[in-house]
């Protein structure tokens, strides 16, 4: 979750530490004419529901839920609470969230018009161009501040094999370069993103790539995604009832009621 700092010291706010304390600050940011949580477009949303599996819900439930297919833990406190914060993001939201570019949604935040965004690292990238330092001017918290691990989603570059040596020498050299730590550093530092090596010039970071690598320093820290757990048919389903959720009336109670049934279904 990105925060600018300025929305809640201007207005007398305590800057968050985790969501429950955005949530408790969302009447008084509502009041100063700041919409509490920027979103966009339905991949965003969804975003913020699987975000809060691991952040709310906790790794346990998590891993119950999408990993073993538990429709029992479907049912828990944890996983109960995960729909409840869900439904506490519907209502910190504006009006013309649907459809907005995500970069749209990050600018909102760095403008002041919005209080924060739950994102991937990359929006760190508009926070830099932006001239924003963080710790100053903006925070971020990994995993909402309750539980700061990370999943393994993410790109891959792949090479077509070939015969040809002077083929396979260019993409030797090309494949040493984009992971050599100069480069992770330069380029993960415009990014926003974080290095794939753990052997980086720490002095270059900031502060909120430093809380990554920590993060990614303990294995036990590092989640597979649910990319890696759910067949693409139930992760559809899923967004689908996140989506449903998010942008009517449906109760904590129906949402898991719905999210059973598919989990019981699940491959």
């Amino acid at each position: 979750m990105w925060l600018n700092r300025h929305v809640f010291e201007d207005n007398g706010i305590p800057v968050p530490t985790n969501w429950q304390e955005l949530v408790d600050a969302a009447p008084a940011l509502q009041e100063a004419g700041v919409i509490p949580l920027a979103t966009g477009q339905p991949w965003q949303v969804d975003g913020i529901r699987n975000v809060m599996q691991v952040a709310i819900g906790g790794v346990d439930n998590y891993l119950a839920v999408n990993g073993d297919k538990d429709p029992d833990a479907v049912m828990s406190d944890e996983n109960r609470a995960i729909w409840e914060a869900f439904a506490q993001a519907r209502d910190m939201v504006d009006d013309a969230y649907s459809g907005r570019d995500w970069n749209v949604a990050t600018n909102m935040v760095i403008q002041g018009d919005a209080a924060a965004q739950i994102m991937g690292d990359w929006a760190q990238g508009e926070f830099a161009q932006a001239g924003q330092e963080a710790g100053v001017d903006y925070d971020c918290l990994p995993g909402l501040g309750n539980n700061p691990v990370l999943d393994t989603g993410g790109d891959a570059f792949y090479f077509p094999k070939t015969d040809d040596p002077d083929i396979t020498a260019a993409q030797l050299e090309l494949a040493s370069m984009l992971v050599s730590p100069e480069t992770q550093v330069e380029f993960n530092l415009v990014k926003g993103s974080l290095p794939v090596r753990g052997d980086v010039d720490l002095e270059a970071a900031n502060a909120c790539m430093k809380k990554g690598l920590e993060i990614l320093a303990n294995p036990e820290n590092v989640l597979p995604s649910t990319e890696q757990l759910l067949d693409s048919d139930t992760q559809g389903q899923i967004t689908d009832l996140a989506l449903e959720f998010f942008s009517s009336d449906m109760t904590v109670d129906e949402a898991l009621e719905q999210q059973q049934s598919i989990i019981e279904q699940a491959m």
